[in-house]
């Protein structure tokens, strides 16, 4: 995996969304990628700020697949 897919792929990494064998590779790229690495970091620090921001929340469903429509929309290079 390179870094365009690692970073692309870091969000679900985070939330274990994705196949152990896809895991597994982002696992060993961030381990040898001091960029990917960082980019991991800031993606989990940022995470767990919202986490800790919305601890007694939940926000609708509807709203949750709207917000990650639109984040895997700009992943995939897509224009709003």
């Amino acid at each position: 995996m390179d870094c365009q897919e690692t970073q692309q792929h870091v969000h679900e990494y985070l939330h274990n969304s994705l196949s152990e064998a896809e895991a597994q590779e982002i696992t060993a790229h961030i381990a040898n990628c001091d960029h990917c690495e960082a980019h991991y970091d800031v993606e989990n620090l940022v995470n767990k700020v919202i986490q800790e921001a919305c601890a007694n929340d939940e926000p609708p469903a509807q709203v949750v697949d709207r917000i990650l429509s639109h984040i895997r929309a700009i992943e995939a290079g897509e224009k709003h």
